[in-house]
């Protein structure tokens, strides 16, 4: 980068010579400026540094020439005519990719003169395009920010084997993705779950389907999102909610958009993970069209639509548990000890399908130079269709409450049994047992889930002020089934083994015995999320002093999350179920007995005289919590210089008020009565009960940058931030005992936010165009945490012991470390290969309340490494991403949490452009077939989870035109 500094100086010196800079195009994006008001010929190279634009002016115009002050986040269109507005300077042209910038009395030879006199650029920094361009747009975000950010391009994200923005997100350094069926789809951030993760589009907060706040990513079709921003620090005027950090998704913006008109591109997707289920096949697509449209320089339009069927079948061993308290484990030898034994286990095949249908549209309109009025729209669908075939294990034969297996187990004096090995837990890894039951359950699984999320900003550019107004609204909807043929027989032996992969034998296999019909059940969930929000926003520029700008402005928002979920049993009207309606098959991952399988709607029929042809939308909604949340903020930002070094940055603080009411049901326990003849059932007294909290929060910052040049930057933030409580967890609903001791579960609509105090230091080094080395370090002090434990509550004059989300007593501390590298290898010869990687460590003292587990997406260690190609059209990247051990929630109960094994994971990508139009890419997803490995109770013996998700493949056309 020095060296296009020292060609600048050398144009502004000579007489006849003009300035020019020589960077990637940025007018398609939005990025933050800091200059003062200064002399034309300091500013301009400012602005060229700050702006990515190539600018071209004689030194005899700029002399003498005082330009305004710019600062905020504007395009660098906007910021060109802001800084040279009322000057005597006029800007000639302007293509996005270049200007030319000349005296307004200057003739049309005084433009030709400047681009005449502009040195030639290397050839290298013309012509450098896709994989390679948009990692240098990364990496020009990044810089430009005064905070600490980490970013993608839109044609990064093309450049990954990508089907979900999570896994690209999952790249960036301290960010780890979970993995759900087999794509990467939740984010955490720095050592923090992903419901402490605020995810936004556009800057809007926007509605989720999940029943907390979290993000689910793969929500957003990649194919119509132009980039993306992680904001790691905070500032006043981002939206509060995120003390991890904030991810931001932007779409095309049409008016700056510079770029081919129309953009086609399909292909075919195969997953190999379900290759040997019967019936299936895991063949699949992914389909876009990009159009781009500019009427004229006043109104420009944008339209994307996505399409794609993923068939990503795979196969599943999951653990029960273990029966392991203190007077509950199993006896299971003559010696009367009680060791901790597994409660059953499932194996499962997911024959799945899924159908995702995105949207967005962008429209833009210019009436006139001083205000511009902005709607965007973004449309998902997702629907899924997983018939299941699972078998369940043990029947409590395992692991029985009283401990009475004794007569279950064999301690190896049976034949083909052998004794219980038992680890130095005191628990039974492996044993025989007799007569444990193999269920077999044919269920089906559907899922609904949209989700819409549109704005309207109006901006006003006046002399020295710019006025903003942005209202948006967004809904997120889920509706879910799911529906279980159930039948059994009971072998005379089962052997389990759960060293290492988990395999279970029987002494006969389920096919050749006759299946005994057991009762079904169904379940039923829905989720509807709508959130709409009012943004205004000024700023005053400022020409001179330590001051570039006044950013002030308040938000209004209001939220509604609505969750209902309804259980249910149905009654076999058989007894033998017969052989004709079943199949069998062999897993070819795991060592367990075949799976049996049959069509489901012709099951259903046969046991229960059902289809379970049942509506999910009709799910009662049972509770209800509502949120509403108001905030205003001031932020200065400001550039000088100290001892001959760049300082700028920015202070200020947001206040914010929030005000959450809760609506449910209370269930007590009531009589028992004869509800038939020996039938003896207890009554349940339900009564509705709301409840909320309110609370206000101060929240300060600042930051500060210093600019050692040559591209080297040192920045320190500080601030408050928060991060308000799952949704979920706020419900009100409860059920309790209705004698002493008073006892019961229950939500927590009294919730306290977290709360963090936290520091930021970032040295950044781009040392050049295609190069960073980053180290940052920080340290966050969490108070009010969240999870699961007891928590005392006077009700109807009874006191209760409720276990329920709270917040803890104490609060901990999150210290980490993150180191980034990347570069061509342009210094050894090779400057068309490259390497990306980063390092993340994080440690915290912070722990999950109900156990001595680490806080919930706590992983140590997070590394990725990236090598790639680019050049003659060709662009390739190999890469890994690495995490050690963590706690998550998987499934919708926080108070679930499990620990995930330590997965190292490799993609490839390549692409050819065959000619200017069209492009050919081969991507290749999960090369180590890395299994997705979990444990339970913090003990690695206890058998989680175990799936085998299999390779993904695509290939594809591009058509650009």
């Amino acid at each position: 980068m020095s060296h296009w500094n020292n060609g600048l100086r050398a144009a502004l010196m000579g007489s006849v010579a003009a300035v020019v800079m020589i960077a990637q195009p940025a007018a398609a994006q939005t990025q933050a400026y800091n200059i003062p008001a200064q002399d034309a010929a300091t500013a301009i190279p400012a602005f060229v540094k700050q702006s990515g634009l190539q600018v071209l002016a004689t030194a005899q115009d700029l002399q003498g020439v005082r330009t305004n002050a710019v600062s905020g986040s504007l395009t660098s269109d906007a910021a060109l005519k802001q800084l040279v507005a009322n000057t005597g300077l006029t800007i000639k042209t302007n293509d996005g990719t270049s200007a030319v910038i000349v005296r307004a009395s200057a003739t049309n030879a005084s433009a030709s003169d400047a681009m005449a006199a502009a040195p030639e650029a290397d050839p290298q920094e013309v012509v450098v395009v896709g994989m390679r361009k948009s990692m240098r747009d990364a990496l020009d975000v990044k810089r430009r920010n005064t905070g600490i950010v980490e970013a993608v391009s839109s044609k990064d994200i093309g450049a990954l084997p990508d089907v979900t923005i999570a896994e690209t997100l999952n790249r960036l350094p301290g960010v780890m993705a979970a993995r759900d069926r087999g794509n990467d789809s939740q984010a955490s951030i720095r050592g923090l779950g992903a419901r402490m993760v605020l995810g936004t589009v556009n800057g809007r907060e926007v509605a989720s389907s999940e029943p907390d706040r979290n993000v689910r990513w793969e929500v957003y079709p990649s194919e119509v999102v132009s980039g993306a921003s992680v904001y790691k620090s905070s500032e006043a005027k981002l939206i509060s909610g995120g003390i991890s950090g904030t991810v931001d998704l932007q779409t095309i913006r049409p008016l700056d958009y510079k770029g081919p008109g129309v953009v086609l591109r399909a292909g075919p997707v195969y997953y190999d993970g379900g290759s040997k289920f019967p019936n299936y096949d895991g063949q699949g697509y992914r389909a876009s069209a990009s159009f781009v449209h500019r009427f004229s320089d006043r109104f420009a339009a944008v339209l994307g639509l996505t399409s794609q069927v993923q068939k990503n079948g795979y196969e599943l061993v999951q653990g029960w548990g273990y029966n392991a308290g203190a007077n509950t484990g199993a006896v299971i030898a003559g010696d009367a000890t009680k060791y901790n034994t597994p409660w059953g286990a499932q194996a499962e095949a997911k024959r799945l399908k899924e159908l995702r249908i995105g949207a967005s549209l962008g429209l833009q309109f210019k009436p006139a130079d001083n205000f511009l009025l902005s709607y965007d729209l973004l449309y998902s669908d997702i629907k899924i269709n997983e018939l299941q075939d699972q078998a369940w294990y043990g029947d409590g034969a395992w692991g029985n409450w009283d401990g009475g297996n004794l007569s279950n187990y064999v301690d190896g004096a049976a034949a083909s049994g052998h004794a219980p090995v038992i680890d130095d837990n005191g628990d039974v890894v492996s044993a025989s047992v007799a007569w444990a039951g193999d269920k077999s359950v044919v269920a089906r699984y559907t899922e609904d889930k949209s989700l819409i999320v549109q704005g309207l900003n109006a901006k006003w550019s006046l002399e020295h002020w710019t006025l903003s107004a942005d209202a948006s609204y967004s809904k997120a909807q889920r509706y879910n089934l799911w529906a279980a043929n159930e039948f059994a027989y009971w072998p005379s032996l089962m052997t389990y083994d759960f060293r290492g992969k988990p395999a279970i034998t029987v002494s006969s296999s389920p096919e050749s015995n006759t299946q005994t019909a057991q009762t079904g059940q169904t379940s039923l969930g829905a989720v509807t999320d709508e959130l709409k929000s009012l943004h205004l926003d000024a700023e005053r520029h400022f020409e001179s002093g330590l001051f570039t700008g006044l950013l002030f402005g308040a938000r209004v928002s209001e939220r509604t999350k609505a969750l209902g979920q309804l259980d249910g049993t149905v009654t076999p009207i058989i007894g033998a179920l017969p052989d004709y309606l079943l199949t069998s098959y062999q897993f070819k991952n795991f060592n367990i007995p075949t799976i049996l399988t049959g069509d489901f709607g012709a099951l259903a029929t046969h046991l229960y005289g059902t289809t379970f042809d049942i509506d999910p939308k009709t799910t009662p909604i049972t509770d209800t919590v509502e949120e509403k949340v108001k905030e205003a903020y001031i932020e200065g930002t400001y550039a000088t210089t100290i001892a001959g070094i760049a300082v700028d940055g920015n202070v200020g603080v947001r206040v914010i008020d929030v005000e959450t009411d809760s609506a449910g049901s209370s269930t007590i326990a009531g009589d028992w009565y004869e509800a038939t003849p020996g039938n003896w059932v207890q009554a349940m007294v339900t009564t509705p009960v709301t409840g909320g909290t309110s609370y206000s929060k101060v929240l300060p910052s600042a930051t500060v940058r210093f600019d050692f040049g040559n591209g080297q930057f040192l920045k320190f933030s500080a601030a408050k931030v928060i991060s308000r409580p799952p949704l979920n967890d706020m419900i009100i609903t409860r059920s309790l005992s209705s004698t002493a001791p008073y006892t019961g579960s229950a939500g927590n609509p009294y919730l306290k936010p977290f709360e963090a105090n936290q520091i930021d230091i970032s040295y950044e080094n781009y040392f050049n165009k295609d190069a960073l080395f980053a180290i940052s370090a920080y340290h966050k002090e969490v108070s009010n945490f969240i999870g699961y434990a007891t928590r005392q509550e006077t009700i109807n004059g009874n006191p209760y012991t409720l276990v329920s989300p709270v917040n803890a007593d104490k609060g901990g501390s999150i210290d980490g470390v993150e180191l980034t590298f990347q570069s061509s290898f342009g210094f050894i010869g090779l400057d068309h290969f490259g390497i990306y990687s980063n390092y993340a460590y994080v440690d915290s003292d912070l722990k999950e309340m109900s156990n001595d587990l680490p806080m919930n997406g706590l992983a140590r260690d997070t590394a990725a490494v990236d090598f790639w190609y680019s050049d003659h059209g060709i662009d390739a990247r190999l890469g890994t991403k690495y995490h050690s051990t963590y706690t998550a929630i998987y499934g919708w109960n926080d108070a679930q949490l499990i620990r995930v094994r330590p997965e190292t994971t490799m993609d490839f990508s390549v692409s050819y452009q065959i000619n200017p139009v069209i492009q050919v890419r081969f991507q290749a997803n999960n090369l180590l077939d890395t299994p997705l490995r979990t444990y339970n109770d913090n003990v690695e013996d206890r058998l989680g989870r175990y799936d085998l998700y299999g390779k993904r493949y695509l290939l594809d056309l591009t058509f650009k035109y």
